[in-house]
């Protein structure tokens, strides 16, 4: 399946496309990871499986194999690297937090793997989703605001949103809020 050419977008060492089935084993691995675990904490034990996460490629594949609404899909896509094709994490940009919950604002999220961490990839990942992102909304005639949240003690994911032009809002328990808004 292909992703529609105007929702299929890079960056200068970047491809972002959606999951594929082979993406299961590196990205259970990538979420098992010490540096994951240290913010999910909260995360129940059945989201680290490969057999929670072929459930979700799954979705996500029939997700972008057709026109993608961020108002109410969840826009994950896999992060690559051009040089080596290599998986190296997730970003999405979504209002969809589950089933059952449908979050207040249109939210960031990205994950790096530790092995690809420390090099701007979450930054340069961050910025491309966001540029996406607000387009999208646009497109849709949605406010152009996208939320980001990390929580107090991840400065580096705080930095991340800082550098991808994002605006300290407000705190709340646990986490910093940040707001970006587009044109």
């Amino acid at each position: 399946m292909s992703m529609p050419v105007n929702q299929y977008f890079k960056s200068e060492r970047l491809l972002y496309r959606p999951l594929q089935m082979e993406d299961v084993h590196p990205y259970v691995k990538m979420c098992n990871e010490a540096s994951r675990r240290r913010w999910f904490y909260f995360q129940e034990p059945h989201c680290l499986t490969e057999a929670f996460w072929i459930r979700g490629m799954e979705n996500n594949i029939a997700t972008w194999s057709r026109r993608v609404n961020v108002l109410k899909d969840d826009c994950g896509l896999a992060i690559v690297r051009k040089e080596d094709r290599a998986l190296i994490g997730l970003v999405g940009i979504s209002k969809f937090h589950g089933p059952e919950e449908e979050l207040a604002d249109v939210e960031i999220g990205y994950h790096i793997g530790e092995a690809y961490q420390g090099n701007g990839y979450g930054t340069e990942a961050a910025i491309a989703a966001v540029e996406w992102g607000l387009a999208e909304l646009r497109e849709f005639g949605a406010v152009p605001k996208i939320v980001g949240k990390a929580e107090h003690e991840n400065k580096s994911s705080r930095r991340v949103l800082e550098k991808a032009g994002f605006t300290f809002v407000h705190e709340e328990p646990y986490l910093s809020v940040y707001e970006r808004i587009g044109d």
